[in-house]
Formats: structure tokens, C-alpha cells, sequence
């Protein structure tokens, strides 16, 4: 079972900044359902202006980035640090456990962050894919990711 969704700012948003096609309606999608965090390579205030700019801001609970944790990919630190955030802001009683979190990726290191972290991975193949075969799911575009399939396949 899914109860947050992590993306990280490359999976989402392509080198100009503008987002990655069909990436807005699958945020979306799963902002409908579930609580997101943001985490990213960049600056903080690089990823708050991108997702300003294109209207989402609103979506995501917070950001978290590189900077704040010790060890960048692959190792889980940022996705460990998230998934305490998520607990923190949602003091929720029964806490996210790693295996409730979907990780989405469009790196080989980010997919290796995610499984070390014992979160599922969804890849969106921006790059090369061969290097996102051990993501749960490979997609080759936020449009060919069916979010309704994905959640089934997670509780199978």
C-alpha cells in the first residue's frame, strides 16, 4: 500500500525548467491521494521557484535537498531525511513506513537511493533507461505511468 509519493525535481522537470511532458497531470493525480514531498540536487529556492512557476507549489508538502544530508546518492540519506519530514509535518500515529512510499526517479543512483531505503520506485526513462532496471516500475513518460496500475501492483 502507497501513502506518500516522493518525486525528485529531475524526474519532474527537464534541464530548461520547464516540467517533463505529461508530469503535471500525474503530480496531480497523486497529490488527489496522497501527500508529496519534493527533493532535489538544486537549491532549495531553485526548487520553489520551478514549482511556483509552473503552479505547484501548492501540492507539495516540502522540499528537502541534497544539502541537508551528509551522503548524496546513492546512498537512502535524503529519502530517509523525507520520510521523517512526511512523519513530522503529518504527526500522523501510524507513522510512513519506507515500504509506503513511492519513490519517482529518473536516475540509476536515485533507484538505487530508493531500493537501499526500502521504498518502491517508479522510473520515468528521461535518460537511459538501461540504467532504471531495478526500479519497481519503468516508464518510458509520466504519460505511459497509470497511477491506478502502479497502486495495484503495490498491494499485489
Amino acid at each position: 500500500m502507497i501513502r506518500t509519493v516522493i518525486f525528485d525535481h529531475d524526474a519532474i522537470f527537464c534541464a530548461d525548467g520547464s516540467l517533463c511532458r505529461g508530469a503535471d497531470g500525474f503530480i496531480r493525480a497523486c497529490a488527489v491521494r496522497f501527500p508529496l514531498l519534493l527533493t532535489s540536487a538544486a537549491a532549495r529556492a531553485d526548487a520553489e521557484k520551478l514549482l511556483g512557476r509552473n503552479e505547484l507549489a501548492p501540492l507539495f508538502l516540502d522540499i528537502l535537498t541534497a544539502a541537508e544530508v551528509e551522503n548524496p546518492k546513492p546512498a537512502p540519506d535524503l529519502l530517509i531525511a523525507t520520510l521523517g519530514r512526511i512523519g513530522f509535518l503529518l504527526r500522523d500515529r501510524n507513522p510512513v513506513q519506507p515500504g509506503e512510499c513511492l519513490v519517482v526517479e529518473s536516475s540509476g543512483t536515485g533507484i538505487e537511493a530508493a531500493r537501499r531505503a526500502g521504498m518502491r520506485s517508479l522510473a520515468v526513462t528521461h535518460h537511459a533507461a538501461a540504467e532504471l532496471g531495478g526500479a519497481d516500475f519503468v516508464r518510458s513518460s509520466f504519460e505511459a505511468a497509470d497511477l491506478d496500475d502502479i497502486l495495484r501492483r503495490c498491494r499485489a
